[in-house]
């Protein structure tokens, strides 16, 4: 009996796996009366809030999340936290002069969209649908529901997600976005990020 309660004692000290994400955009001025901004993304991976260590899961290029090498630990459980954070240091105005106000995530009431009838608004952030056809694999709209996934704002520069779904679940794909304050809070998207538990036979948390 004691060794059995041990063991349940042990299994609820079990911690989320956590991976965080830096998203940093150049702005691209395609014109400035309106203004006319889109931006280019760096995506890099911050170890020292990463836990536990997992270099490499982050593609600097396209901010594809590979999580099907995890380490082995028995530690963790399944669910991963991934903290998404916004970097504009590299945002300039259009005459490469310090950006004017603050940029910042977007807030849920911000980012209007239409789709098939139906309207909304697209906010922080939101979940594709994926598909079967050829790059690219997702719908970027309309938002859509993954069950045990959630994607919330914590702040102007954080957003989270919390990943509850099971080992070796589907690909999945989100975007997020953010406003330029000091241009009418313009409305900048950032293309669907891929994110994969996916590791075909095997388990993530069988990696060595």
């Amino acid at each position: 009996m004691e060794q059995k309660t041990a063991e349940l004692v042990q299994g609820t000290d079990l911690k989320d796996r956590k991976l965080k994400l830096t998203v940093t955009p150049t702005l691209v001025w395609n014109g400035t009366n309106p203004p006319d901004i889109t931006a280019t993304i760096e995506f890099s991976q911050d170890n020292d809030d990463t836990d536990p260590p997992m270099p490499g899961v982050v593609d600097p290029t396209t901010g594809k999340i590979d999580i099907s090498d995890m380490p082995v630990n028995d530690k963790y459980t399944d669910n991963i936290d991934i903290t998404i954070k916004l970097d504009a240091s590299k945002m300039k105005n259009a005459d490469g002069t310090k950006l004017t106000g603050k940029a910042r995530w977007a807030e849920a009431d911000e980012g209007p969209y239409q789709w098939n009838g139906t309207s909304g608004d697209l906010g922080f952030g939101w979940f594709c649908q994926m598909n079967a056809s050829p790059p690219p694999l997702y719908n970027p709209i309309p938002p859509a529901t993954i069950p045990n996934m959630t994607l919330t704002r914590k702040d102007d520069t954080t957003l989270e997600i919390d990943d509850n779904t099971p080992d070796n679940s589907p690909e999945y794909a989100f975007c997020v976005a953010f406003v330029l304050e000091g241009y009418n809070n313009y409305y900048i998207s950032i293309d669907p990020i891929l994110t994969t538990k996916n590791t075909g036979s095997n388990s993530f948390m069988l990696k060595n």
